[in-house]
Parts: structure tokens; sequence; C-alpha cells
């Protein structure tokens, strides 16, 4: 599927199959943009309005083959039991209504879903779960598309990544954007924090590290060359 992302000055377009893709902007234009030409629904963990007071209510569409088996897999992996259908939307904690916005929404795409503010409300534990979903959805065939300002996250778990200012948009393969640290910091944009810290040790001290998402091989690389 080609999938085209522009600001006002310039536009980069892309070919992309199942994949998860992370957008670093400071230009929301991008985001608004891109929903406005594409089929795609938007999960906004900020988004904690339901207009039925019970869990099942709310999921309905789900009791439709093959929906349900989508929610028993994405129930699993959020370590959810089925007594979660029967609860009252006001005796949620936070992290489930967080949940429930993913449930109800995710059966209306059949191809992009753009998650906004994924990790926002999420503690760590809970965080590396909805990694795991975000994994779940692109192994189906879903395009998952990440806005997030944490961006060592977004390091982690995407296969291409889009950076881009008001004047400048570029995009690429995850490990390729994110360890061009020098153009990153050219155009005023985050640099992860491993990605950095090898870039510094490379460039100041001279030492041979591969650049790694797991901060173990790092250690282990440093070890080996000073």
């Amino acid at each position: 599927m080609e999938l085209e992302f522009r600001n006002k000055t310039k536009e980069k377009t892309v070919k992309v199959s199942k994949s998860i893709i992370s957008i670093s902007s400071l230009d929301k234009s991008i985001i608004e943009n891109f929903i406005t030409d594409y089929d795609v629904v938007v999960i906004d963990n900020k988004d904690t309005f339901f207009a039925s007071t019970t869990v099942l209510n709310e999921i309905g569409n789900f009791s439709v083959y093959p929906l349900m088996n989508l929610a028993t897999d994405v129930m699993q992996i959020l370590e959810l039991d089925h007594d979660f259908f029967d609860r009252k939307v006001s005796s949620l904690s936070t992290t489930e209504k967080i949940y429930l916005n993913i449930l109800r929404n995710i059966s209306k795409s059949d191809e992009i879903i753009l998650f906004k503010d994924i990790f926002l409300g999420l503690d760590l534990k809970n965080q590396k779960k909805l990694m795991k979903v975000l994994t779940y959805l692109k192994n189906i065939g879903y395009i998952i598309v990440v806005c997030s300002s944490n961006i060592d996250y977004l390091y982690n778990i995407s296969d291409y990544s889009l950076i881009a200012t008001k004047t400048f948009i570029e995009f690429g393969k995850t490990d390729d954007i994110y360890t061009d640290v020098e153009t990153l910091v050219k155009h005023k944009l985050e640099v992860p924090t491993l990605s950095y810290i090898t870039y510094k040790a490379k460039k100041e001290k001279n030492i041979k590290l591969f650049y790694s998402k797991d901060v173990r091989d790092i250690i282990k690389d440093i070890y080996k060359h000073v």
C-alpha cells in the first residue's frame, strides 16, 4: 500500500505492508493530513468517554465472528479475563478504560490504525503489554501508526519511522532513521537514548560500538572494545 505523508511544504510517499510506523513530528499537520487522506481509525488514550454503561454493550460488535477471536486474543495479551465483559464502565480503572477504548475501536478498521499518545496514563508493565498488542495487530495484517512523545519507545517498537519539522520530512527503516543522530540533531528532533549514547561513544571516545536497541548489547560492546 502507498502512503503519503505531507506538511505545507513537502511530501513523502512510501510503500508499506503490515508494519508498525512511528511518527515523531513538530508539525501537527502531518498527523491531521494523514488522518484526512486515509480510512484511518484513531485510538487516543485521552478518549475515555463511553456511551454505554457496561463493557459488553460498549464493544457489542465483537459478538460477530471473526471479531470475537480478535477481541479474545487482545484480551489475553492484556491479561483481561472474560468477566471483563460484565463489568460496569464506571467501575473500571484508568488503565482498564484505556484498554476498553482500544477494544471498541480496533474492529472499525480493516487496514490502518493510528494510536495517539499511546503510552499516556500507563505504567511500565502495561506499556509492555500494549507493545505486544501492537506486534500482534501487525502480525495479523494491520498497518499500525504510532504517535508518541516517547522517542525511546518509538525506536524500540517500530519497523519504519517518519520524522518531520515544518520544512523537513524523512521516512525510512527505524534503524536507519534513529541512528542518523547528526540529522536528528540538525533538525532539532529528539534522539533515542541508546542511539545518542552510542553516537557519543563512537565520535568522542572513538569506541567501536554497533547501534543496538538492547542496552545489554551495548554494554557487551563497551567491555569488548574498552
